[in-house]
Parts: structure tokens; sequence; C-alpha cells
């Protein structure tokens, strides 16, 4: 699949602003789709071992910037070998609660992984990826079966490949597989 892209990202200029504006405006909507499961799940979630639903992960942000990751809790008493927790993962939904890193500006909905502070980066992909916010998804998702590897060529086509029909793309892709679970 070739995709026509005619724009690219750069830290500076009218477009990251429109894709903060955009990524916000997307995270508000889907949590309020969201918000009926969500709160299902949770409930389900804190049934199960009355320990905190949620987990909060140590992460860098843009221009390397430390933030707390939002996820269900997906291990515990109950949820490690359960059903629940292996649900929550094969369909992504323990990573629901990243839309409201999304809607805080920490992340955005397509993007690099977020990594943990003290990751080691391959060389040359530090300023290129410290100048994208982390994203819910990334161009792995355009890859068949296979997770996004974040190399440096990876970073650097997503920033000088960016459209608006791009994220979109990838964001129908990674809908796609959460609903079908992972392809092994």
């Amino acid at each position: 699949m070739s995709l026509t892209v005619s724009h690219g990202l750069h830290p500076r200029g009218p477009l990251p602003l429109t894709k903060t504006a955009l990524d916000r405006l997307g995270a508000a909507v889907l949590l309020l789709l969201a918000a009926p499961w969500m709160a299902a799940l949770a409930v389900v979630l804190w049934s199960h071992d009355d320990g905190p639903v949620l987990h909060r992960e140590a992460r860098l942000g843009q221009w390397d910037r430390p933030f707390h990751l939002l996820r269900f809790r997906v291990t515990g008493p109950g949820l490690t070998t359960g059903r629940v927790g292996a649900l929550l993962q094969r369909t992504c939904l323990d990573e629901l609660p990243q839309l409201i890193n999304v809607l805080r500006g920490e992340m955005s909905l397509v993007g690099p992984r977020a990594e943990a502070p003290g990751h080691a980066r391959p060389h040359g992909t530090t300023l290129a990826r410290s100048a994208l916010r982390p994203g819910l998804t990334g161009l792995g998702a355009l890859a068949r079966g296979r997770a996004d590897e974040d190399t440096s060529a990876v970073v650097d086509r997503y920033l000088r490949e960016w459209s608006l029909g791009l994220d979109l793309l990838i964001l129908g892709r990674a809908l796609g597989r959460a609903v079908r679970g992972p392809v092994d």
C-alpha cells in the first residue's frame, strides 16, 4: 500500500498545533463514547481483588518531559491468570485510560511509543523522537502483525509524511486490530 502524503510534521508551525487540537478533540469524543465501557471495566477490575483500577507507569513525553502513562491494571490476584486481564490485553482495552493522557496533552493519538526513563535509544533517534508526543498507536499499525520498533527510520518517515489522512489510516488499522485481536 502506498500513501500519497504532501505535508510533513515539524516541531514548529501550524501543523503541530492542528495535530494537538485534533488529538485532544478526538480523545474527548472517544472518552465520552468509551466512558460506559471504562466504568464497567473499572467495576470488574475492582471486584476481582479490591486493588487499584489504574496502573501508572513513568514514561518520557515530548522533549523528554516525564509523565505517568495510565492503563487499566491487568495483573494482581485474580487478574494475572484470569480471563479479564487476558481479554483486556488482547483487545488493548487496558490502554483506554491513555485517552486521559492525550486529553492532558501528554500523549498523541498517533506517534512513537512512550519510552521508560533510562531506555537506551538507537543512535540518531533522539531529536526526532523527542520532538513528537508519544502515541496510543503508531506506524506499526500499518505493518501486518508486527510491532512498531520505532527505529529512527520509522520516526523520520512519520515526521516527513505526516498528514491527517495518515493519522486516520493508522488509527483505523489499530482499531481494526484491537477488534480482531492480535495476529500471530
